[in-house]
């Protein structure tokens, strides 16, 4: 500690007791060195002069700092302590400088924050306001949220959560300035990890940005302007788009491969406008190709789904010129949104020739009265919906008989996806399917034509009999052969038999009998049945 501190220590004898603990021999080690405020101590930095603490700091007391103050830290790691308190002093406070830039150690690195703030319960220590000076960047320690109350200024570097939260605000949303492509919260690529939190966003807080990104150079900010009643929101942004959010397969390159989590502490009906950025350069080729169809998909638990009426445009969320080019969309939330959001940006892709690879599609009749229907598209683009077309025999035209949505995210799919529907149908004849796929664009593509048969049924009645009953063939064009056999397979009567006919065997003897149905050209027999003819 140099001596603008000492400075500072000379006119605070106002606030006591006082401990200050330096092991700042030069001759020692860079890790051996710290400075320490006690839990009793007391420390206000007032402004008249900057302050600079050269080595790691703990504080478990009470710092304040007055408008104006600039408290400069240059060592390796700063911690508060449970019931460590940074005070503001007179309003807004001062600033807490962290550079690491040290000219008395050398370089620091990427300097080391235990914040001391618990971002669940909403407690714990906070930074007045706080500037980022570290080419290196910050870390934010294991087990400790940071939070800063009024002022998070980027002059260099990034934050890194390393899995924990940035809170910014209090009771308010706070300012963050200075943000880039090149500064900003590196919230981290995977699935799970730390969020931006901002407070209290509300209809006069405007359009507020939560710059973020996976990685250095990796930026992909969000902006939420939310018109219903103030709440505390958090963002953060992953690698990869996932078919279910946060599980199944990674999705293909018509994405973006990046998934925004948005969310808020309580539900919200109010209307909210939110911006997702990305950087132009992590586009891949098949969505750069069609940038001008994107789009942005929220994710509605099992599907993605497209959002209409997403704006596109340069993308603007930065506080300095941008290294590399940006595209922004923006999305209206008439109905607000949930507690937890997933957000995701792909775009349709326009290719010449046939939208839908059909793999396959099978009609068969199921029962006398349902046809069961069964398609496998192999590729689907920009589609909508499948409409299920039937013609019966005695009829000129096809009529959609039912509707299947696709199951193409966004209407858009590179794998093999299958569908099946049931046609309620007892038609006695032969009916014919196809299958229409209506895309986005309102053109139309079909599948091949499947014929179905009626079902083959015969009816025996009475069944029990006194020796009349009647037998009813359907399902059955050709001509048929009847014939009633004993047990050791004599036939005993033989009939020709259209679609029913009443039958008499008065002259034979109460036995059970065999009825045998066939076709009358090829005797390939069709079916077989017993009879019980009583006396």
């Amino acid at each position: 500690m140099d001596h603008d501190i000492l400075y500072q220590l000379n006119n605070m004898r106002s606030f006591i007791p006082v401990f200050l603990l330096l092991l700042c021999c030069a001759s020692d080690s860079f890790a051996q060195q710290g400075i320490y405020i006690p839990a009793e101590g007391k420390v206000c930095a007032t402004g008249a002069l900057p302050v600079t603490f050269y080595l790691n700091t703990r504080n478990d007391g009470s710092f304040g700092s007055k408008p104006g103050a600039t408290i400069y830290f240059l060592g390796q790691q700063w911690t508060n302590g449970n019931g460590a308190s940074l005070s503001d002093e007179g309003g807004t406070g001062g600033i807490f400088r962290f550079s690491g830039n040290n000219p008395l150690y050398g370089s620091a690195g990427r300097q080391l924050l235990f914040g001391g703030y618990n971002a669940a319960s909403g407690s714990g220590s906070s930074f007045p306001s706080l500037t980022v000076d570290n080419p290196d960047g910050i870390e934010l320690g294991d087990l400790n949220d940071l939070k800063v109350r009024n002022t998070l200024h980027f002059q260099n570097g990034h934050i890194f959560l390393n899995g924990w939260n940035l809170v910014v605000g209090d009771h308010a949303p706070g300012q963050i300035t200075g943000y880039s492509d090149r500064r900003f919260v590196v919230t981290g690529g995977g699935i799970a990890g730390g969020f931006l939190y901002r407070e209290q966003l509300g209809s006069p807080s405007g359009n507020v940005v939560f710059p973020v990104g996976t990685a250095p150079g990796s930026y992909s900010p969000v902006a939420i302007h939310n018109s219903g009643a103030a709440d505390v929101f958090r963002a953060r942004v992953f690698d990869n788009v996932y078919n279910h959010a946060i599980t199944g397969a990674a999705m293909q390159d018509t994405f973006i491969h990046k998934t925004w989590n948005i969310g808020r502490n309580h539900v919200g009906n109010g209307h909210t406008r939110i911006s997702f950025q990305h950087t132009d350069a992590e586009e891949m080729p098949s969505y750069r190709d069609n940038r001008q169809s994107s789009f942005l998909n929220r994710y509605d638990d099992p599907y993605w789904v497209a959002q209409s009426g997403t704006v596109a445009a340069e993308g603007d969320l930065t506080t300095y010129p941008l290294q590399q080019p940006a595209t922004m969309h923006t999305q209206q939330l008439e109905a607000g949104m949930r507690i937890n959001e997933y957000f995701s940006k792909s775009t349709r892709i326009a290719t010449p020739g046939p939208q839908i690879k059909w793999v396959r599609f099978d009609a068969n009749r199921l029962s006398p009265s349902q046809v069961g229907l069964l398609w496998t598209t192999w590729y689907e683009v920009n589609n909508d919906r499948f409409e299920v077309e039937r013609r019966l025999e005695t009829e000129n035209t096809f009529t959609t008989v039912g509707v299947v949505p696709t199951r193409a995210i966004n209407g858009n799919s590179l794998r093999l996806l299958d569908y099946n529907t049931v046609d309620h149908n007892n038609f006695q004849g032969w009916s014919y399917y196809r299958i229409k796929a209506v895309l986005r664009n309102g053109n139309v593509e079909y599948s091949d034509i499947r014929p179905v048969p009626p079902m083959k049924q015969v009816e025996i009645f009475p069944n029990p009999n006194y020796g009349h009953f009647k037998v009813r063939i359907s399902g059955v064009r050709t001509a048929m052969r009847m014939q009633i056999t004993n047990a050791w397979g004599q036939i005993l009567r033989q009939y020709d038999i259209d679609q029913e006919g009443d039958i008499s065997v008065t002259g034979l003897p109460a036995a059970t009998y065999f009825l045998v149905i066939m076709h009358k050209g090829t005797q390939v027999v069709m079916h077989t049945a017993k009879i019980v003819v009583l006396k």
